[in-house]
């Protein structure tokens, strides 16, 4: 029953009826008729009218508020495939998003933010985080208990659906504008040779030549981050590139990528 039927019941049922005695007679001339006073009790019905819809009005402000957002519930949003919604699922009802964020990126109560964890940064489908969710935190500052009960593929599950919040986040945290000074050329060339592994797949003079040109730099940024789609799709796995990118993304600082863009800027 929607909150408007209710209200209207409610007044219905507690609205006084006609008198057999006020039949036909105008209603100037009833007790508490047009431009008189009204009764005490039925001034009290018309009170609790109002006071009955002023509550309603938060009831459907909320569905409303809700019909709007049937992709979100109180674990998030739902995940794009069906692997990643029982990683969720995992995630959710184990109450990691309690401490953790739904989103990791408003941890509480000394959680560790995992959207900058090394350890996350570094694990490859649950090998570092398995061992820690079975062991747990069990001190004063987390409290994390362990979950012993998780299968292997559960494991599995829950740390491609961490990772899947950790390439959201650190996407949208790397491809704002940035707040520190302008890359090094110099800088970014020798990562895109070194410690970035750009060179085993890219060439600034041959694919990559001219994307200074082709991109301003806030599309050169985002598409330097994420090349690939920007959310899974059921069926599709990501190629070998693809997946070497987003671990980068997980694992990028700042100045890594201001640095790269400002060389991959300059290849006009």
């Amino acid at each position: 029953m929607t909150a408007i039927t209710r209200v209207a019941r409610t007044s219905e049922a507690s609205e006084p009826r006609e008198r057999s005695g006020d039949r036909g007679v105008p209603a100037s001339e009833r007790v508490g008729g047009a431009g008189g006073a009204k009764p005490p009790g039925q001034r009290m019905q018309q009170v609790r009218w109002y006071v009955l819809l002023a509550a309603g009005v938060p009831i459907l402000t909320m569905g409303l508020r809700l019909d709007a957002r049937q992709e979100r519930d109180a674990g998030g949003f739902k995940a794009p495939t069906a692997a990643l919604e029982r990683g969720r699922a995992v995630y959710v009802l184990n109450h990691c998003h309690f401490c953790h964020g739904v989103d990791l990126t408003q941890a509480t109560m000394g959680a560790a933010n995992l959207s900058q964890s090394p350890l996350v940064g570094a694990d490859d489908d649950g090998n570092m985080i398995g061992p820690l969710v079975k062991a747990g935190l069990p001190n004063l500052q987390t409290a994390m208990p362990s979950y012993t009960e998780l299968t292997s593929v559960e494991i599995v599950d829950l740390a491609r659906y961490v990772h899947f919040l950790r390439q959201q986040a650190r996407f949208k945290e790397l491809s704002r504008p940035a707040d520190t000074p302008a890359g090094n050329r110099t800088t970014g060339e020798a990562y895109f040779d070194g410690a970035g592994n750009c060179r085993s797949c890219h060439s600034a003079s041959g694919d990559l030549s001219g994307v200074g040109r082709k991109y301003d730099t806030a599309t050169l940024r985002a598409r330097l981050l994420r090349p690939g789609p920007t959310m899974p799709s059921e069926g599709l796995s990501p190629t070998a590139g693809q997946s070497a990118h987003l671990k980068l993304l997980e694992n990028y600082t700042a100045a890594n990528v201001q640095n790269l863009v400002a060389y991959l800027g300059a290849t006009r």
